[in-house]
């Protein structure tokens, strides 16, 4: 190609204007001028057929040697962006010109919708996120109370395994998880939720999302009908919806799940996604005869039931309610378990309980999907559990907790001149409370925003609900509530309720 001949930059000020040389820095010299010279080039400060400076002149003006710029030139020259003749000089390639004007006008602009066109699934997840902001703690209202971990101590374990490593630890790549944990799980799940189970039925995962992702990607077809709890968990409904999969939104009263009207609107259903020990977010526990309703549709029509206890060794009040799992004949159940609400989210391990055959299948598909879970933390976790030192702080925490509940709702009770319904049976991190003013009620999202900007973690009831009408309520992060500080958050939000009641009773006075 002939090569279109310009005139020579001009010398006066700087042979390559931007470029600037750190000698001090530990990148190479000519590293450095590569970089500025490509830079000058791809956003079209030097054009497409421009004279560069010779190696003499632009070594004279940096203070380096001729062959640390003929180094950075060569770089480039590979790359295509210069093109040298011998007897003539280098200059800047003419496909340069070619390539920008494909890229677009503007190359270091950055993406726009246009030019990323996600797929349905993405758009599906967007639409479905509720409006929280994920690291903001006041927003988490079901988090753990961290500062209680005994990190002295876990951190001894971890440096116990892991300063020293056996050889086997070096080598694992276990899709379906680190053999002694998953071991330590039957032996914990037994002592707290009464789960008979062997380690070829447990999958280690990342946590319940995971879990929900892995098992409708491996039992079900797009177009297949799932029952889910409405109101209930967001992610794992709006999940249903975007791996096209048709979601049954069953309404859920004080004794849970509506088995009977899940039946009516979709009896050939594939999937019940269920919280029974403890709905999420109300609390409710599913009936015993709800239960037995439940399992007699999954043996008698083929279908499945997620079971999701997501805080049942952490249950607050009482003794912990059996989960379905533990009722006998189980194929038809899996037993979905997370160590987010007992230690931390940030653990990022949950797992799976299920029929050894299904187990297997999940495996091979795991594969494919994440390969194996993360080694790292596996083991240390397993002597945890081992040594007995998970099931002393669940049960310290399950004291902690019950206390700062008991205590809120007291305060409640006794300071909110019946503003507010407070939701029995309640998870053991948070408190549901119902709003009895229909006024409030129609903006819980605009006082758990109130809540949250006096310091106490709370989020709107409403926004957990699909298509069955929303149940007005705001829900409060107990477990995170230290004792002392609960006198002074009940009056702060009261006060806020109160203030909300005002306001809307002048607007309706004025108009």
């Amino acid at each position: 190609m002939p090569i279109r001949r310009k005139p020579k930059m001009s010398a006066q000020a700087s042979l390559l204007p931007g470029v600037r040389i750190d000698k001090t820095s530990n990148r190479a010299v000519y590293l450095q001028l590569y970089a500025g010279i490509k830079q000058l080039i791809l956003e079209g400060v030097i054009p497409a057929g421009a004279s560069i400076p010779s190696p003499r002149l632009v070594a004279s003006e940096f203070g380096c040697s001729r062959h640390t710029v003929a180094t950075a030139y060569d770089f480039l020259i590979a790359e295509g962006l210069l093109s040298a003749s011998h007897g003539v000089g280098t200059f800047v390639s003419e496909l340069v010109e070619t390539a920008l004007k494909a890229a677009g006008s503007n190359p270091s602009a950055g993406p726009t919708d246009a030019f990323i066109r996600q797929s349905q699934f993405a758009d599906i997840l967007e639409r479905g996120r509720i409006d929280r902001d994920e690291e903001d703690p006041l927003q988490i209202f079901g988090a753990p109370d961290a500062e209680c971990f005994p990190y002295t101590l876990w951190t001894k374990i971890y440096a116990s395994i892991w300063s020293n490593p056996k050889r086997e630890l070096l080598h694992v790549t276990s899709a379906q998880g680190y053999d002694r944990l998953r071991s330590a799980i039957c032996t914990f799940v037994h002592g707290t939720r009464g789960i008979r189970a062997t380690p070829e039925q447990v999958l280690i995962t990342s946590g319940t999302t995971q879990s929900v992702d892995l098992l409708l990607r491996a039992l079900l077809n797009p177009g297949d009908e799932v029952w889910v709890e409405d109101p209930g968990r967001p992610k794992a409904a709006t999940l249903v919806s975007a791996l096209g999969l048709k979601r049954v939104s069953v309404p859920v009263d004080h004794h849970g799940l509506r088995v009977d009207v899940a039946e009516q609107l979709a009896p050939d259903a594939k999937v019940a996604l269920v919280t029974p020990s403890h709905h999420y977010p109300t609390g409710a526990t599913l009936a015993l005869e709800r239960r037995l309703h439940l399992l007699a549709w999954a043996n008698r029509s083929g279908a499945w039931i997620f079971e999701d206890d997501y805080d049942g060794e952490l249950i607050a009040d009482g003794h912990p309610i059996l989960p379905i799992y533990s009722l006998g004949k189980n194929d038809r159940v899996i037993y979905l378990g997370t160590f987010s609400k007992s230690i931390s989210p940030q653990l990022r391990l949950g797992y799976i309980i299920c029929h050894p055959e299904l187990a297997r299948r999940l495996v091979r598909l795991r594969f494919y999907v994440d390969y194996f879970p993360s080694m790292n933390l596996q083991p240390v976790l397993a002597e945890f559990i081992e040594k007995g030192h998970l099931d002393s702080y669940v049960r310290r925490m399950r004291r902690i907790y019950r206390e700062r509940q008991s205590t809120f709702v007291a305060a409640i009770e006794a300071t909110a001149d019946g503003a507010f319904e407070v939701f029995k049976n309640a998870p053991a991190l948070f408190q549901p409370l119902g709003l009895r003013d229909e006024r409030i009620g129609n903006n819980d999202v605009i006082l758990a925003e109130r809540a949250r900007k006096l310091g106490i973690p709370a989020f709107a009831l409403s926004s957990f609900s699909f298509n069955v009408k929303p149940r007005p309520g705001i829900i409060i992060g107990t477990g995170r509530l230290p004792l002392e500080r609960i006198p002074s958050a009940v009056n702060r939000l009261v006060q806020a309720t109160r203030d909300m009641q005002n306001i809307i009773t002048a607007a309706e006075e004025s108009s």
